[in-house]
């Protein structure tokens, strides 16, 4: 089972932007702190923001947040979302593809019930537990420690 880049690209921004801790950040900050274009990156947070899970503001003082709290994106959710389908065979694929065997091969129900059981695992967790370990990838993502806190 191997998920697109489009996929890796959207989980990778919604980490950034948890650890960030609801600081605002920009599709530049995200590109550069995992060396990734930052053209494909303004794609996915566009469609990342039409799915709810990121806040985007225009202007100066602007940038990308998480719309949603850590604890309440389901990756399961997220994965589905930004995949175009799991047809991992053929016959998976829209129409059925052309396989001569597949009205009588019975190999589309057992990666039906592989992609379901891959599915479920994600369904389990949520973007909180990707960031449970926040200062490491603070660190690993060369990001500026938190500002402090006014009293």
């Amino acid at each position: 089972m191997k998920l697109t880049l489009y996929t890796d690209y959207a989980l990778r921004m919604l980490i950034f932007l948890a650890v960030h801790d609801g600081r605002p950040a920009t599709v530049s900050d995200v590109a550069k702190a995992y060396g990734l274009s930052r053209n494909h990156l303004l794609k996915v947070a566009l469609n990342l923001g039409r799915l709810g899970y990121v806040r985007t503001v225009r202007g100066r003082s602007g940038g990308i947040s998480l719309a949603v709290p850590p604890e309440d994106i389901n990756l399961g959710k997220v994965l589905r979302a930004m995949e175009d389908g799991f047809a991992l065979v053929e016959c998976l694929g829209p129409g059925g593809g052309g396989c001569i065997i597949s009205p009588a091969c019975r190999l589309k129900g057992i990666v039906s019930k592989a992609i379901e059981a891959f599915l479920a695992v994600f369904d389990t967790h949520t973007l909180a537990d990707l960031v449970g370990n926040s200062i490491l990838l603070e660190e690993l993502l060369e990001m500026p420690g938190k500002p402090a806190r006014v009293a």
